[in-house]
């Protein structure tokens, strides 16, 4: 399971990086050729699903409770993304057929991007614990006190005396 917990995580890191190259291909495209569309489905199907796996993934790998939370604020964070255009609506009076948008909206909204810059950056951090999972088994939980005590090797003195 700890294998498809990293192979999961890989998927939803490439996913997040992929849905900043969907944006810009969307803004910079022309509007006619509606490829926004393609960063809207990544950020309503693919990326939900993914994180869910995750979070599923991890909890059967049993990666560690910090894994687990990291992946449930992930989750958080996906979350947020649509709320940021949720409450700027609310709050600013504003829409899809807006054609006025004050600064204050522009600014607060484009919190979406930070905010998906922090996905990407959990996500990464996700698939690095992932990897260490497979690899040395640490599932990043601090060992107990005392443990290192009674399991290092004694000092040995190697400097030879006069």
């Amino acid at each position: 399971m700890r294998k498809v917990f990293f192979v999961v995580t890989i998927l939803l890191t490439a996913a997040t990086a992929l849905q900043i190259y969907f944006a810009a291909m969307g803004v910079f495209s022309v509007p006619d050729d509606h490829l926004f569309g393609i960063h809207a489905t990544n950020g309503r199907i693919v990326l939900p699903i993914l994180v869910l796996l995750t979070i599923l993934t991890a909890a059967l790998a049993r990666a560690g409770k910090r894994t687990i939370w990291l992946s449930v604020i992930v989750l958080g964070l996906l979350i947020l993304q649509t709320l940021i255009f949720i409450i700027g609506g609310m709050v600013f009076g504003i829409g899809p057929e807006s054609t006025e948008i004050p600064l204050a909206a522009t600014l607060f909204i484009s919190l979406h991007g930070l905010n998906g810059l922090a996905i990407i950056a959990l996500s990464a951090t996700l698939m690095n614990r992932a990897r260490r999972l497979v690899k040395t088994g640490d599932t990043g939980r601090p060992s107990a006190p005392g443990a290192a005590a009674t399991t290092a090797p004694a000092e040995v003195n190697t400097v030879p005396r006069a």
